[in-house]
């Protein structure tokens, strides 16, 4: 939406219009549904996170006084939300301690051609409340950990502690996901292999041994 255009729906929305609220609902709602997607447990969490986060956006739209991007404030007003909403439903459980390794162990695998996006939004939505939303506010959203701290009224050292957890547990994840792709991709290659019918076998091309831990 170009600037002109959004302006003039803004200045609509903010003297109460309901077609331009549902105008600025629809534009947005895919983009500000995926971030709540990231926090909840489920599609209709998400949705719950995003209805509220609307009521804040038309609430507090005249505070915006244009400084910066629309998108940005909205986008920071539906996390907030989305932590709220956390907060109210799930109590947030963070602890405090901080291991000396503990940043060593942020070193996520990202998704590439056999870990597509979905499948680690599925990843995320495992992890615990308190995990997820410290994950996705500094993975995610790039708040840096002073900033979280300030936000959930919590320790830096709190933060830092459970953002590494929370990389632990989705690399724990990622392997395990990316180990089972293996086994499956293997046994369908075994399936599909040529026929020799001179010895009534499968060609072997070569021979693939899984180790296990």
């Amino acid at each position: 939406m170009k600037d002109a255009s959004l302006q003039a729906l803004l200045t609509r929305c903010k003297r109460g219009d309901s077609e331009a609220q549902r105008a600025l609902f629809q534009d947005a709602y895919p983009r500000l549904l995926q971030i709540c997607s990231r926090y909840a447990r489920d599609r209709p969490e998400a949705q719950d996170m995003l209805q509220e986060a609307f009521l804040v956006i038309f609430r507090d739209l005249p505070q915006y006084n244009g400084t910066g991007s629309f998108d940005g404030w909205m986008h920071r007003v539906t996390v907030r939300t989305a932590i709220r909403y956390l907060r109210r439903k799930h109590p947030l459980r963070f602890a405090d301690e901080l291991t000396p390794d503990a940043l060593n162990i942020c070193q996520i695998i990202h998704p590439d051609q056999e870990l597509g996006g979905e499948a680690l939004l599925q990843m995320v939505r495992q992890l615990p409340p308190g995990y997820r939303s410290i994950f996705n506010m500094h993975c995610m959203e790039e708040w840096s950990y002073p900033e979280i701290a300030a936000e959930l009224s919590i320790a830096e050292a709190s933060v830092r502690s459970q953002y590494a957890r929370a990389c632990k547990q989705l690399r724990k994840m990622v392997e395990r996901h990316l180990y089972q792709t293996t086994v499956w991709l293997l046994v369908i290659h075994s399936l599909y292999q040529p026929f020799n019918p001179a010895s009534n076998q499968p060609f072997h091309h070569h021979t693939t041994t899984i180790y296990h831990e």
